[in-house]
């Protein structure tokens, strides 16, 4: 394959900062390769100055001759008075060509003009220039554009212009695509459309986003950007996270230990010393005890939601709420109930009603008069914090410290310092802060107003994947409910414990990922508490443990002599039982799958393995629930798929909506026969029925 951009070791300094340092990079034609690192990183450098539009300090940049790029960038601004009809067709990447060969068709005796008339028109036919404005229409109905063609671009929403300019960069088929965060504002219908479209092209793509469902499905390989140095992983997110933190462990280990050596064999050298005894061959040895470097710790984010004092176990309840803009019904005779402890993921494609229902919820706006009367009810005591998609709860033009200081006083500092700000933020407004630095801002807000029902809309935008996992681990703290409205299918599954929908203005519970079967929104809850909270993973149990047996091991090393017998034994027998936790522990986090893939389908994490040889076309596979070996598994053949033996409901449900997500979007199978006589289930089947859950 042929390389479109190189980089070698490049180096960006503002002032005396260090972004980027001996940074190296290259991408080939067929290549997907992701930026991966914290807010700040330099992933947003490193595109610039790829792209030419910073020149680095040193190293030096290669692009192929005649490169055609098109940039995806974070904000985007379309020049005034421009349709959007206009900049589409302005994107149209075969039109000079397309003149230039009408050109020459005006005269083909001239052999000359003959051959590049012929030359121009395979070229032509080879990209099916004949065909973009198929693909071009294609594009605008996927990111829901095209009812936008004769509006000014200038005067469309901010996500409306995001996805417009990303239609304007997909529409040029470049030769090689930049994408800075494009899944921002798209539902999870476009997303898995954009996964698509991109694992079909046949160029280079560079980006950076923090959706790890989108990056593992689309990432060949990955930069992790980190103290202005880069260390390449190959594969998606989730692999490339593993690897980096298994180095990170492995450094950390070895630096400890040679650390140890290098302590113990001065110390035996100053005992020498004391008592007069040679000690030049134990100071040689001593002086060739390399200590490893132990990697720099990480900065963590901390989060955290705190719920109210309420004790009521159902904190709100409605129905018959229904909300109309003109003719057009928005919200049709909804009704629910809200739990202390529930998580509720609100999903659905964009201007599907999710927002309004939100500011219902918020008493932001009232629901259409009946009959029936609607009835919207908090219980007592129950308080309520919301958080917005543009400000997420901030005031504009007032100071981040300022309003901050205006509700919680000298707690000021504490709460803004959890949430990652410094000194130097603390006079910035909410317009100058970026989307990732205004939501981190809103959930540091809500969280520390002490409500029962948390209403979050939209916060993942702009969070980094480190923000999205500290939201992750506070929302399964938090003992209050909480509504959330996200796009990120990964976030979703990791906290939710329901799912509503709302399809043509009705709101429903799905119970599970890609379960067809509904359940009432406002059904009883007598009986049916919300499950506990998940078990720690294998890594989350290692860091506690590894932490735990460092704390044991300095206190043997720094106070020997100060211990009694007891203390000491005491603390040795509890170092050897962690460390043979910890053995356990690595082998579950990091030794090989026994299966292909994997994917959480709440309440059920589901593991697949392939069966015979996929090579030849004898396909088939086995579907299974982790840590439950022992309950009813499917099987399929390669056509149809079948139960081992009966199945509680509960329990298929889960098991088969993430057998579907299998195989229809990780193994990309076109159909599958639902049980000897039952429905047969085709792919594009599969994905219309999700653009609900959009």
């Amino acid at each position: 394959m042929s390389t479109l951009l190189s980089a070698e070791n490049i180096s960006v300094v503002y002032g005396e900062r260090v972004i980027l340092a001996d940074v190296s990079l290259s991408v080939v034609a067929g290549e997907r390769v992701a930026l991966l690192g914290r807010n700040g990183a330099g992933k947003t450098t490193l595109l610039r100055a790829l792209l030419g539009e910073i020149p680095p300090e040193d190293g030096t940049v290669w692009q192929a001759d005649g490169l055609r790029v098109a940039v995806l960038e974070q904000h985007h601004a379309h020049p005034p008075g421009l349709s959007v009809r206009q900049l589409t067709a302005a994107a149209h990447p075969y039109r000079e060509a397309e003149a230039a060969l009408l050109a020459l068709e005006a005269d083909l005796g001239d052999p000359g003009r003959l051959h590049q008339w012929t030359e121009l028109n395979a070229r032509l036919e080879s990209a099916e220039a004949f065909a973009w404005p198929s693909r071009l229409r294609r594009i605008l109905g996927m990111l829901d554009l095209t009812r936008f063609l004769d509006r000014e671009a200038a005067t469309l929403s901010g996500g409306e212009r995001t996805r417009l300019a990303l239609a304007l960069a997909l529409a040029r088929e470049p030769e090689l695509l930049v994408l800075d965060e494009p899944t921002n504002h798209l539902d999870i219908r476009m997303r898995e459309w954009l996964e698509g479209w991109l694992l079909n092209f046949r160029g280079g793509t560079l980006l950076t986003s923090h959706d790890r469902d989108f990056l593992d499905a689309v990432a060949t390989r990955n930069l992790w950007l980190e103290g202005g140095e880069a260390q390449d992983y190959a594969g998606g997110y989730t692999r490339a996270r593993a690897q980096r933190d298994l180095e990170r462990r492995t450094q950390t280990r070895a630096a400890r230990l040679t650390g140890q050596e290098a302590q113990r064999l001065r110390g035996s050298v100053e005992w020498l010393d004391r008592r007069g005894k040679p000690s030049s061959a134990l100071k040689t040895r001593a002086g060739r005890v390399t200590v490893a470097e132990a990697p720099l710790p990480e900065r963590q984010l901390r989060m955290r939601l705190l719920a109210g004092t309420a004790q009521a176990r159902v904190v709100a309840w409605g129905e018959h709420l229904s909300q109309s803009y003109g003719e057009h019904t928005v919200l049709s005779d909804a009704a629910f109930r809200l739990r202390q402890g529930d998580r509720v993921a609100l999903m659905g494609a964009n201007g599907t009603g999710k927002t309004t229902l939100m500011r219902l919820l918020a008493g932001e706006t009232q629901p259409d008069p009946g009959p029936p009367e609607p009835q919207f009810q908090l219980a007592g005591g129950v308080s309520v914090a919301s958080l917005d998609q543009t400000w997420h709860g901030l005031h504009p033009g007032e100071t981040l410290h300022g309003q901050f200081e205006r509700r919680f006083g000298k707690q000021t500092g504490a709460i803004l310092g959890r949430a990652g700000f410094t000194a130097a933020d603390w006079d910035k407004t909410p317009e100058i802060l970026s989307g990732g630095e205004r939501a981190r801002a809103g959930l540091a807000l809500v969280s520390s107003l002490r409500a029962d029902l948390l209403l979050l809309d939209e916060p993942t935008n702009h969070l980094d994947v480190e923000a999205l996992q500290a939201l992750e681990h506070a929302v399964h703290a938090y003992s209050g409910a909480v509504v959330i409205v996200t796009h990120d299918r990964r976030f979703a599954r990791e906290v939710a414990n329901r799912l509503w929908i709302i399809e043509g203005g009705v709101l429903r519970e799905v119970q599970g990922w890609g379960s067809r079967v509904y359940d009432d929104p406002a059904r009883t809850l007598e009986g049916d508490p919300p499950p506990p909270p998940p078990e720690p993973t294998a890594r989350q149990q290692l860091v506690a443990t590894e932490n735990e047996l460092s704390a044991i091991r300095a206190a043997l090393d720094q106070s020997p002599g100060r211990l009694t017998g007891r203390e000491e034994a005491r603390l040795r027998s509890r170092a050897h039982e962690l460390g043979q936790q910890i053995y356990d522990l690595y082998a579950a986090a990091f030794a090989a799958p026994q299966w292909d893939e994997q994917v959480r389908e709440p309440p059920l994490t589901v593991r697949a393995q392939k069966l015979g040889d996929w090579t030849d076309g004898q396909r088939g596979g086995m579907f299974w629930a982790a840590r439950d070996e022992s309950c009813p598994h499917l099987a399929w053949d390669g056509q149809t798929l079948r139960w081992s033996a009966p199945a509680p409901a509960w329990y298929g449900a889960a098991l088969l909506g993430g057998t579907l997500r299998i195989l229809f979007e990780r193994w990309n199978v076109g159909r599958v026969q639902l049980g000897a006589d039952g429905p047969l289930l085709t792919r594009r089947q599969w994905f219309e029925r999700l653009e609900y859950i959009a």
